[in-house]
């Protein structure tokens, strides 16, 4: 049941953006579902949740011709270094404890130095503007343009 519940979740958050609050509602219901150990009752709940999810989902002809807004995103990534390595080139390559890995673009010529031994080099990463992303390092003042590898 838990996977029906990820399912119709992922397929609400999905479809979901021009009815995004009647869609969050019924996600809502779908996720209290979710939560009821005794199979029966969490069946019946799934049952009474998924007719609204419907609904909140059908495409309705007042909507017909309007821009799709886009997905929410994600503000910024804050994480700690896991390793960082240099290319050929000299440009920095950030592997972050989340599992993602990124580069420091070419025109970037900010010099990133080694933290001292048994120090973490904690990052944030943000948008820029025209779809770029800037990495900065705490207690450091350099922004560094990069770009996500993995």
């Amino acid at each position: 049941m838990q996977r029906v519940a990820q399912i119709v979740s992922l397929w609400i958050i999905g479809l979901g953006l021009a009815h995004a609050d009647a869609a969050r509602e019924a996600l809502d219901r779908i996720s209290e579902c979710s939560s009821i150990a005794d199979s029966a009752k969490r069946l019946q709940c799934f049952d009474r949740a998924v007719p609204s999810a419907k609904e909140a989902l059908a495409p309705k002809p007042e909507d017909f011709g309007k821009p799709v807004p886009p997905p929410r995103e994600v503000a910024q990534v804050v994480a700690v270094v896991r390793q960082l390595s240099k290319t050929v080139r000299g440009r920095a390559v950030f592997v972050l404890d989340n599992g993602q890995t990124w580069r420091q673009i070419d025109g970037d010529d900010v010099q990133v130095l080694e933290p001292p031994p048994g120090t973490a080099l904690k990052v944030t990463i943000e948008r820029g503007v025209f779809g770029s992303y800037h990495l900065t390092i705490e207690g450091r003042n350099e922004l560094v343009r990069v770009r996500r590898v993995e």
